[in-house]
């Protein structure tokens, strides 16, 4: 990847359509579906990216359901452009190029992820919270 194709400059091919999708839930929900599909499928391919994309996952998947709503349209159609550049086969390295093939997605989940980093933190504090009041018993039990 030269400084041509910096991943910010990879992902600026995508932000036009990731904008119209994030405007419809059930295309974001889907994204989320089919680049976790691709996660769970190259697993064993993506080195940190199998760390680092989950909670970007989770927070499309939680923006989708209408369950959580705090993060900026910014921050979402940034989110989305990248798990569309991850979810694209043919993009700056194809994927099917061993070793080498997931190294430019790797690049732009982590420039995504320190784009939007306060908005990442402040979702997973509301997801432990959510999860510790889930895991509170109902009141009178």
């Amino acid at each position: 990847m030269t400084e041509l194709d910096s991943p910010a400059r990879l992902l600026s091919r995508y932000r036009h359509r990731a904008q119209r999708e994030a405007k419809r839930p059930g295309r974001v929900r889907s994204i989320a579906r089919r680049a976790g599909a691709k996660l769970r499928e190259h697993r064993d391919q993506l080195g940190t990216l199998r760390d680092d994309l989950p909670v970007l996952l989770r927070l499309a998947r939680a923006w989708a359901r209408g369950d959580y709503r705090a993060i900026p349209w910014k921050s979402l159609v940034l989110l989305v452009a990248g798990l569309l550049y991850f979810l694209a086969p043919a993009d700056a390295v194809p994927d099917f190029i061993p070793v080498l093939g997931f190294l430019d997605d790797a690049a732009v989940i982590a420039y995504v992820l320190r784009a939007i980093q306060t908005d990442v933190r402040a979702f997973e504090e509301w997801e432990a919270e959510a999860d510790a009041a889930r895991a509170l018993p109902p009141p009178g039990a």
